[in-house]
């Protein structure tokens, strides 16, 4: 039987804003005067909200405070001006959209921010549902936001795929039950699956829009 709920990551998956979250944490870095992170270092480190990344980073409750508002603040300033689809992602949920399947966003970025994305890219009317940080009880890899995605739609887990561009996205699949499809075109590594997510069979795994749209349609998923 054909999946129609197709729940999508938002950064790295459909859009490209890493400049400014990466900007953003620098300029946190640099506030509390700690080593500035690199492209690579960003990419290996940017998984998490932004309160868990800092609550990692920070022990004192005021500091992890002061680092959110910091970040908060430079990414609401500056994320309109740089955000753009990644490429071919336009045409791709354009297509979904026109074909019947029922759409959503569900990710880990601050959801004020990431409404004001989708409706910058004029995709709102395209997707069913949007599903930012702190909306559900629990973030990713939590389960919480994807149920609560499949709930607004009056779906079921099993009848949905969930497609992101990290292990923690992965992890969040997993563990709400629902089919994971890992693009390589984003942020997370392959090989960053085996070591974190899966021990047994691999998700499936799409290099670019055409492999994700023949993964989608496919009747093995």
């Amino acid at each position: 039987m054909q999946n129609k709920v197709i729940l999508f990551d938002w950064d790295g998956t459909l859009a490209d804003n890493f400049d400014v979250i990466k900007n953003g944490i620098n300029h946190v870095f640099s506030h509390f005067n700690m080593p500035l992170w690199s492209d690579e270092e960003a990419k290996r480190n940017i998984r998490l909200t932004a309160r868990d990344l800092y609550g990692s980073l920070f022990n004192d409750p005021k500091d992890v405070k002061m680092a959110l508002d910091i970040y908060l603040s430079y990414v609401e300033e500056n994320h309109l001006n740089v955000v753009k689809p990644i490429m071919g992602a336009e045409g791709f949920i354009r297509a979904l959209h026109e074909a019947g399947y029922v759409l959503g966003i569900v990710s880990n970025k601050t959801q004020r921010f990431l409404d004001r994305e989708v409706e910058k890219l004029g995709w709102q009317d395209m997707f069913n549902v949007v599903i930012g940080a702190g909306t559900a009880k629990h973030d990713k890899p939590h389960p919480d936001s994807i149920h609560l995605a499949l709930e607004r739609l009056n779906a079921q887990a099993n009848d949905a795929i969930y497609v992101g561009d990290t292990e923690t996205d992965m992890l969040a699949a997993k563990n709400a039950s629902v089919s994971p499809i890992f693009v390589t075109y984003g942020l997370g590594l392959e090989s960053d699956l085996k070591k974190t997510v899966f021990t047994g069979s691999m998700p499936v795994i799409c290099h670019d829009y055409r492999e994700l749209c023949n993964a989608i349609s496919s009747q093995k998923i």
